[in-house]
């Protein structure tokens, strides 16, 4: 990208309009970019950043919700010992959670609640909607930072 002083953008106006046809051009004051200027034509192809944001957004939710259906299908398919241990490992993140205080006392007590459950319905409910606590809990999950293979 061409940058371009104040003084030199107001000084050659018209040589400002000529550059913007190989891409936008920066303009500092004080070294500083203070404006990027750019041809209306690559304005129209650019994403609405509320867009781009959003399309992350979905997209991280998307790879939280795979961890989880992973999750899903290593404690359904665990023998009794390893199951245990799964659970034991992921009882101990939130423990530690709440010794450090590292997340809110809403999550450690949901949690909790989930993983005294039965495997079939942990993993409903790590997956599904779960009355609105999905997206959240998934979020803020103690499978997060465990491995299926090596709890």
């Amino acid at each position: 990208m061409l940058t371009l002083t104040a003084s030199q953008a107001k000084q050659n106006f018209g040589t400002l309009l000529g550059h913007l046809q190989q891409g936008p051009v920066a303009i500092q004051r004080h070294q500083k970019t203070v404006a990027v200027v750019m041809a209306p034509e690559s304005v129209a192809g650019a994403a609405d950043p509320r867009v781009a944001a959003r399309a992350a957004q979905q997209q991280r939710e998307l790879q939280r919700l795979m961890l989880h259906q992973r999750w899903a299908l290593a404690l359904l398919c665990a023998k009794l010992p390893q199951r245990r241990r799964y659970l034991k490992a992921a009882q101990q993140v939130v423990q530690r959670w709440q010794d450090e205080q590292l997340c809110s006392a809403d999550y450690v007590q949901r949690w909790r609640q989930w993983l005294s459950r039965p495997v079939a319905e942990l993993a409903q409910l790590m997956n599904g909607d779960a009355d609105g606590w999905g997206p959240a809990m998934r979020q803020n999950s103690p499978f997060a930072s465990l491995s299926p293979e090596t709890p």
